[in-house]
């Protein structure tokens, strides 16, 4: 009779341990068919239709879990992985885990993530992005006129707190820990540094963004871009519209970029329907270079977990007369 207790005893024991942590395998897929047209600064034309992946958005699989360590404190992992769909491969053959990988602790402060993460800055812009943030959104295109600023970063620490009647906030610090000993001149790290703060209330977000990607050095001049972003977004149920002014100053040689854009969305049943615009100059000296663009999508929900869609975007780049057009369709499937 005692070893059926003890045995019982030990059973409930792994049964309550096993009920405090939880492992989920998630992900998502998405491909379809692309007709894409690019216009050189020559004028030649090339015109290439395609079985592309990541049309709408990115294809991704992953595992995150959690510990219930008591007292209001979890451990938690996320460990997540790009692909592509049309043949299979991996998105970063350096990298497994290449969109993220950390692990941290949360509770009533909010949370701590250590490892490859998103910046702070990159999630107030995703969030306010028009047209869902999707891959159709031209802004991403727009946008990186003067050059693309780094979303994810390797070596990073990011403290997000908890939400105070509406207001939070983040900040992430990632160690650039590739100081080169046998270049004298640019032997410093590559640091990056971003923080957002923000009010989310019903349907109103608004908030601010920064971001400062650093190359220190010990002789030559050091290398400076800094990102600034006031972005918003407000539902009125039946439409939603959303906005954001970003600002760069970067070096010389890369130059000062003014860009903005705006997008509205309204459902229709099991439809939605999207339309974004977006501008962006880049300055270096008495240089500019402009570039333009529009998108229009929609999305047809088969299921909670299945979606149809349709997606047109273009942007040219004025003074080289540089275009680019894409027609999307496609199936997008999370699990």
């Amino acid at each position: 009779m005692k070893k059926n207790l003890i045995a019982l005893a030990v059973l409930a024991a792994a049964g309550a341990a096993s009920a405090q942590s939880s492992v989920t395998l998630y992900g998502r897929v998405d491909a379809g068919l692309v007709s894409a047209k690019a216009v050189d600064a020559a004028g030649v034309s090339l015109t290439q239709t395609k079985l592309d992946s990541n049309v709408l958005n990115n294809s991704l699989w992953g595992f995150k879990g959690t510990e219930d360590l008591g007292n209001g404190l979890k451990a938690n992992f996320v460990l997540e992985s790009g692909m592509s769909m049309d043949t299979g491969a991996q998105a970063d053959t350096t990298k497994l885990f290449n969109r993220k990988a950390t692990v941290g602790l949360s509770g009533n402060f909010g949370s701590v993530e250590l490892g490859r993460n998103y910046t702070a800055y990159d999630t107030l812009r995703s969030a306010t992005n028009n047209t869902g943030d999707t891959n159709m959104a031209v802004t991403g295109d727009v946008w990186k006129v003067g050059g693309d600023y780094n979303l994810r970063t390797d070596n990073s620490v990011r403290f997000d707190s908890a939400n105070y009647s509406g207001f939070s906030g983040s900040v992430a610090y990632a160690f650039g820990e590739n100081k080169n000993a046998a270049d004298n001149l640019n032997n410093g790290a590559t640091d990056t540094v971003s923080l957002h703060v923000k009010y989310a209330n019903g349907p109103l977000l608004v908030g601010y963004a920064h971001q400062t990607e650093e190359q220190k050095r010990s002789v030559t001049v050091p290398s400076s871009t800094k990102y600034n972003l006031i972005a918003g977004s407000y539902d009125f149920g039946v439409v939603k519209l959303n906005a954001g002014y970003n600002k760069v100053s970067g070096s010389a040689a890369r130059g000062d970029d003014t860009e903005y854009q705006v997008g509205v969305s309204a459902p229709f049943g099991a439809t939605t329907v999207y339309f974004g615009y977006a501008n962006g100059k880049n300055e270096i000296g008495a240089v500019e270079t402009k570039r333009a663009g529009f998108d229009l999508a929609a999305t047809y929900a088969l299921s909670k977990r299945t979606t149809a869609y349709a997606g047109y975007k273009t942007y040219e780049t004025k003074n080289t007369k540089i275009e680019n057009t894409v027609y999307g369709v496609g199936v997008r499937h999370v699990f």
